[in-house]
């Protein structure tokens, strides 16, 4: 009986599931710069930073190193309606978020225990159409501050040797 490794894998060092916690008003941009040795994971992305730059004989003469390169947030001045806004959209992600990444690692550890079982996880059900229609704002939002295609690739231009950490580390098994 084996486990699966989105299962038993902690973020963010090999592949996982983010956490709904990881989702912020400060996008992924904050995150690298609060973790800035995965910085490099990131070098050559530019929907992440247009100043992460790939490591030339030039860069590393002047001593450039992308973990001291600050990201600038995707969010930066905000009233007070659109704060409140953004957090209940980020609010209600998690929530959403939180729903489905449960249920899905619920039907992966029932499908390890029982593989004859084949019954589908029972994602998040909205309660209104209003309720949808926040959540899609709320994705739209999301995808602003964090590049779902960028953290699924981020060591295909990183300069990482075998041993690092395997492409597409930080993935998301289940519909947004």
């Amino acid at each position: 009986m084996s486990q699966s490794p989105l299962i038993m894998s902690t973020f963010p060092s090999t592949p996982s599931i983010p956490p709904a916690s990881f989702y912020n008003m400060q996008g992924l941009a904050g995150w690298l710069n609060q973790n800035p040795s995965y910085k490099q994971y990131f070098v050559g992305q530019t929907d992440v930073s247009p100043f992460l730059l790939p490591m030339t004989s030039t860069l590393s003469t002047v001593g450039y190193n992308p973990a001291n390169v600050p990201l600038a947030p995707f969010v930066t001045t905000l009233s007070q309606q659109q704060l409140l806004q953004y957090s209940n959209q980020i609010n209600l992600f998690r929530k959403v978020y939180t729903y489905n990444s449960n249920a899905y690692v619920n039907y992966v550890s029932t499908s390890i225990l029982s593989p004859s079982t084949n019954n589908s996880p029972i994602y998040y059900r909205f309660v209104s159409y209003q309720e949808y229609t926040q959540y899609k704002a709320a994705v739209a939002l999301v995808n602003k501050l964090y590049p779902f295609t960028g953290m699924a690739n981020q060591h295909v231009s990183g300069n990482l040797n075998e041993n690092s950490i395997p492409n597409g580390s930080w993935v998301i098994p289940f519909p947004l």
